[in-house]
């Protein structure tokens, strides 16, 4: 499964906006046969929000990446150049270009997305949503 940004972020910050069944599932991932996944565009959309003022994270966003290497049951993903281009192809009415980015991840390792965004729920989305 590929965790959404706002998802991450809730639960790396504890914050109660992350759902009971949210947090069950990221919880849950430490028995699963395959690691939870983390798109590095992630770390981008976060970052920007920190930059700019509109995200302060109890630990600096620029952290977040070797925190959770050391977590065996998570895997950061890369946005390779066929992530970009398939994120791009999509017939989806997302204009969001990291969401995009992280249903194309989701897509090539056949996993849903832990999302509470409802684009993600519609009917149409590529890709399956869980929250």
């Amino acid at each position: 499964m590929v965790i959404d940004t706002h998802a991450l972020t809730w639960w790396l910050e504890e914050s109660p906006k992350l759902s009971r069944r949210a947090g069950g599932i990221i919880s849950s991932a430490r028995e699963a046969p395959r690691p939870l996944l983390v798109s590095a565009v992630s770390f981008w959309e976060m970052r920007l929000k920190e930059c700019r003022g509109h995200f302060l994270p109890k630990t600096p966003v620029s952290e977040w990446p070797a925190f959770l290497a050391k977590v065996p049951w998570i895997e950061i993903v890369d946005t390779t150049a066929s992530i970009w281009i398939a994120a791009a192809a999509l017939d989806w009415n997302h204009r969001d270009p990291a969401d995009r980015l992280i249903a194309a991840t989701a897509i090539a390792h056949g996993v849903p997305v832990l999302t509470k965004d409802r684009l993600f729920h519609r009917k149409g989305c590529p890709v399956e949503a869980v929250w």
